[in-house]
């Protein structure tokens, strides 16, 4: 994939998401690998994110970032920097990484009010986001190095504050991710106020799930590492 049609559907990701309300302050970004390279191209800083909606040659703060090197060249302002550092960091620790996002979606923030995790509640959440992972301090402190911990064993989400930081294989699984994630956080959110009894999926489910969602991601790595971008990741 050329690297301007990249770029087109970082665009069309962009807009997918602030049209949800899931892009909605600088500190909020958006990237994608660079097949068959070692670079990414990010788009971060946005003041209003909605208003660049269908102007594209608005949209100033897309970048490329070398994935080897901290990408200093990318950001106006300190945030914008560190959250670059921590995609580029993603995408080196995860090899069948293809798009990252820092989003901040009304759901994720009210999780963040309760305790930022919870457990498994849907199929369709262990077989794509994987294993809960423990909520981080927010992205403008985390250090680059407990992100990249926290997505060691393969799990696609996590709270960094009251944001959610979310990756994907590829750019429509991203898009996905995200939009799962803040459906099983207003869930969550809801049946923990009701005071009612939460169950998790059972665990056999959790581990054909995760059996099933680490095979994708070793097909996407070694898609990556011949050049290419990964076929689309089906439900099962």
């Amino acid at each position: 994939m050329e690297r301007m049609q990249i770029e087109a559907k970082l665009l069309e990701g962009c807009r997918r998401l602030a049209r949800k309300g899931f892009l909605n302050t600088p500190s909020d970004s958006f990237s994608m690998r660079v097949p068959g390279s070692k670079e990414m191209i990010i788009a971060s800083g946005c003041q209003d994110w909605r208003e660049k909606d269908c102007r594209e040659k608005d949209w100033r703060q897309i970048g490329v970032a070398d994935l080897q090197t901290a990408p200093l060249s990318i950001g106006e302002e300190g945030r914008g920097l560190h959250a670059a550092i921590l995609h580029a960091t993603i995408y080196r620790e995860r090899a069948d990484v293809g798009a990252v996002a820092i989003s901040s979606p009304n759901g994720v923030r009210l999780l963040a009010h309760c305790g930022g995790c919870f457990p498994m509640l849907f199929d369709e959440q262990a077989r794509h986001i994987g294993a809960p992972a423990e909520p981080l301090a927010d992205a403008a402190t985390v250090p680059a190095d407990v992100v990249r911990k926290a997505f060691r064993c393969g799990a696609n989400a996590v709270l960094l504050g009251e944001q959610l930081l979310c990756l994907g294989m590829t750019c429509e699984r991203l898009l996905c991710n995200v939009e799962l994630y803040e459906k099983c956080a207003q869930a969550y959110v809801i049946a923990n106020a009701s005071g009612s009894r939460i169950r998790a999926i059972p665990g056999w489910v959790r581990l054909i799930a995760n059996r099933r969602l680490l095979r994708d991601e070793r097909r996407a790595a070694a898609s990556y590492r011949n050049g290419v971008t990964p076929e689309r990741i089906s439900g099962y």
